[in-house]
């Protein structure tokens, strides 16, 4: 129970050049990243304004996967990440199904 605070919201149709982020609140920060990975900030407590948080130049999405495929980079991404994604989605769920009351995100 860290006490984050995470709410997904969606949009099916918009302009072409929007760029999409998530924020995830927490008691001491806030962090914000693109969802591609382009960018990552943070703001903590006693802060006024999200600061850029020094990362490696993102592939971009296409560029990474094409060259785990060809074995020019280890996978960045694996299984595991995929099944916390998974983890989450159905806690949401759970959330959603419950008027939205915190429920335990299954850990293993």
């Amino acid at each position: 129970a860290s006490g984050a605070l995470v709410t997904f919201n969606a949009c099916g149709d918009t302009i072409d050049v929007c760029e999409s982020d998530v924020r995830v609140f927490c008691r001491d920060g806030v962090l914000q990243t693109g969802i591609w990975g382009a960018s990552l900030r943070v703001q903590r407590r006693g802060e006024t304004q999200l600061q850029p948080v020094k990362c490696p130049p993102s592939l971009g999405v296409w560029q990474q996967f094409l060259a785990v495929r060809r074995s020019e980079m280890p996978n960045p991404s694996p299984p595991e990440i995929g099944l916390r994604m998974i983890r989450l989605w159905d806690a949401l769920h759970a959330s959603a199904q419950q008027g939205g009351r915190p429920v335990k995100c299954e850990i293993g």
